[in-house]
């Protein structure tokens, strides 16, 4: 319209810029404030009538104006050239109390008949900047949380208060029927850690009766300053609190509460509603762990009662076994008994011997699977290992025909030397079984890469059908009985071994052989270093049906790895001396039975059988009874001394060991083999 081009310039620029959200300041050729819009007015602090025809930067630039933006300015006023023009720009500006702001700035320029005049337009960016250092805030505290329940708790309740900038953060939780504060930031000292939760506006919020999230700008309005002692007793103003849930269930509430006035912005609201979902999270989180905690150790009774209860069957099975063994070799030594009846006592003696052995693998098999089995993982010469499982089960493998062929094998596997050599046994000893008179066992090393040994045991025996396979390595399974009707075994074995070489990191399996047969394998971990590979003229299988004899046999019976170790590692200087190992009082009989050491060394405190119950056993057959036993145990009273020279212990040797002494032992023996059982002596060891 003509009348409104009529109009001066800042009339015009008011009536469009009078309702504008952001501060829009119009600066002269001269550097003086010619227009200063409402908004101006509530951003920096001065009413228009104050700064009109001042200076602007004079009025809020921080730091006053320099020599350098007055050189700037006048060049602007002449050319309408700045670094700023046409621009947003973050810069800082000084509000009417003193204030540094941080501002964005529009800068634009238009000329007039004196010059350049400037026409800036500015927003509030200490809103958006807090809002940032908020967020920076909130996803430093998120991401430092650990797995410790309480201290995250904490954590939370403190951001919450440093960041609405409260007097105090509390974090409530419902327990029963108390109220109890397990988040506390700049709480009074003498607020108790549960309360009565009846008026508590904390409780309130639990039940529901405000929703998820309320605000009580003023306190002293509600009923609440009535009802919730906190209130009157620490004169709190204002309060913001949010629900915290496990779940769909509420739990707990998370509140910050204030002794002035406070009105909570959308901001601020949502602050308190990420904290609390951050404790919602982490409720849900902690009664998981709850839960799997209550799991784990129910778990772990139960396996604790299975395995006393097999430990206590395996001890009452044993009691009455000892007899029925024991009378029947009796019997079966009686020169009066005929054909018939000595026939009879025999099957009464291979039964009682299988119902032997299968408590004493059922033991075994719970140890395992309870966990109570320790492993001492270290390098171990396969080829070493080996050789004592061939020299242990020769005379099984000549009763039953079967030739005993072990490839090269120089191999160093990472393993338990103890575990390993059961699984050896185990496997090697099955094949020889369950084979036939003429067939070979062959014991064969593959390594599958850079890090892993397979190790192989095959035979010529029937196999396993396809059908059965899958039934291999359960508890219980006796699949033998398909090719070897009426073959004595428990079924434990290959269940155990295969749980031991799962202990060593490893993996165990089943192959039928093309040729007829069967091949059992397990691999482990390939070991650092290795023995020395086979001299010239011994490559190729190594016949293993006949070892040299050791001139003295020892059997050592420890259920302790690092024991059996030591004496073996001892007797090395000893090379006269053969060393047996049995990791357990079960197959420590078995072996002394099989190889009437000269001399047997034996554990006190054994699972199953102890060393008492082992000696009796021991003396009550013909076969063993004349073998020196020594007893090498941790229990070194003068007392536990006197008990075992009552028990029959030939010597008392006591843990830790003194090698000097034990050794004198184990050489006196040696000159005595073949003699009368040696006296125990007068002054017993340790």
């Amino acid at each position: 319209m003509a009348t409104s081009l009529d109009q001066p310039p800042q009339a015009l620029v008011t009536a469009i810029t009078s309702a504008a959200r952001d501060a829009i300041v119009m600066m002269d050729a001269h550097g003086r404030i010619v227009f200063w819009n409402p908004a101006a007015e509530s951003l920096l602090g001065y009413r228009a009538e104050e700064v009109l025809g001042r200076e602007l930067h004079a009025c809020i630039t921080p730091h006053g104006v320099s020599d350098a933006m007055r050189a700037s300015l006048e060049r602007f006023f002449h050319s309408g050239i700045g670094e700023r023009v046409g621009r947003t720009v973050e810069v800082q500006a000084r509000h009417r109390d003193g204030t540094p702001m941080d501002m964005e700035l529009s800068l634009s320029a238009f000329p007039s008949g004196e010059g350049w005049h400037a026409v800036g337009i500015l927003r509030d960016l200490g809103g958006r900047k807090r809002t940032e250092a908020r967020l920076m805030r909130l996803n430093d505290c998120l991401a430092r949380l650990g797995p410790d329940y309480r201290d995250n708790i904490a954590s939370i309740t403190q951001v919450c208060g440093e960041l609405l900038e409260s007097d105090a953060a509390i974090y409530h939780r419902l327990e029963g029927e108390r109220l109890c504060v397990l988040g506390g930031w700049r709480t009074p000292k003498d607020m108790p850690a549960e309360d009565d939760p009846e008026g508590h506006v904390c409780y309130d919020m639990i039940c529901g009766v405000h929703g998820d999230l309320y605000a009580a700008p003023d306190l002293a309005r509600t009923c609440y300053a009535h009802t919730d002692p906190y209130v009157r007793r620490y004169e709190l103003r204002a309060y913001l609190g949010h629900v915290v849930r496990c779940g769909d269930a509420p739990v707990g509430s998370l509140c910050v509460v204030f002794r002035s006035e406070y009105t909570p912005t959308e901001e601020d609201r949502r602050v308190v509603g990420i904290l609390a979902a951050a404790l919602s999270a982490e409720e849900g989180r902690h009664k998981a762990v709850c839960q799997w905690r209550r799991a784990k150790e129910e778990a772990e009774r139960a396996s604790r009662a299975k395995s006393e209860f097999l430990s206590r069957m395996s001890h009452e099975l044993r009691t009455p076994m000892n007899a029925v063994l024991g009378f029947s070799q009796l019997l079966e030594a009686d020169p009066a008994l005929g054909g018939e009846q000595r026939a009879h006592v025999h099957e009464i003696l291979r039964g009682g011997r299988h119902l032997l052995a299968l408590i004493n693998e059922v033991l075994d098999l719970s140890r395992v699977e309870s966990g109570r089995l320790e492993l001492s993982m270290e390098p171990v010469p396969l080829g070493e290992v080996v050789d004592e499982c061939i020299t242990l089960l020769a005379p099984l493998a000549r009763e039953a025909g079967v030739d005993l062929q072990v490839h090269p094998l120089d191999a160093v596997l990472v393993a338990d030397r103890i575990r390993l050599k059961q699984v050896l046994i185990n496997l090697i000893s099955n094949a020889i079984k369950y084979n036939r008179s003429g067939g070979w066992v062959q014991v064969l090393q593959e390594f599958t890469g850079s890090d892993a040994v397979r190790v192989q045991v095959r035979d010529t025996g029937p196999g396993i059908p396809e059908g059965l396979r899958q039934e291999l390595f359960k508890p219980f399974s006796r699949l033998h009985e398909q090719t070897h009707p009426g073959s004595e075994g428990t079924g434990i074995g290959l269940a155990i071994c295969q749980r031991l070489v799962g202990l060593m990191q490893g993996d165990m399996g089943y192959e039928a052989m093309e040729s007829g047969g069967s091949c059992f394998w397990f691999q482990l971990q390939r070991g650092r270093w290795s023995t020395p590979a086979p001299r010239s003229g011994d490559e190729g299988i190594i016949e293993r049906s006949a070892p040299e004899p050791y001139p003295f046999t020892l059997l050592h019976v420890d259920d302790n790895p690092s024991n059996l170790r030591l004496v073996e590692q001892a007797l090395s200087r000893r090379p006269a001396v053969r060393v047996i190992s049995a990791p357990s009082a079960g197959l420590g009989l078995e072996l002394a039975g099989v190889h009437r050491p000269d001399l047997i060394l034996l554990d006190i405190n054994m699972p199953g059988l102890n060393g008492y119950q082992v000696l009796e056993q021991l003396r009550g057959d013909p076969v063993t009874a004349t073998i020196p036993v020594v007893a090498l145990t941790a229990n070194a009273t003068e007392r536990d001394a006197e008990r075992g020279r009552r028990a029959g212990f030939d010597d008392y040797l006591s843990k830790p060991l003194d090698l000097e002494l034990f050794l004198g032992v184990v050489d006196t023996c040696t000159a005595a083999a073949g003699g009368l059982r040696r006296g125990f002596t007068d002054q017993p060891a340790g």
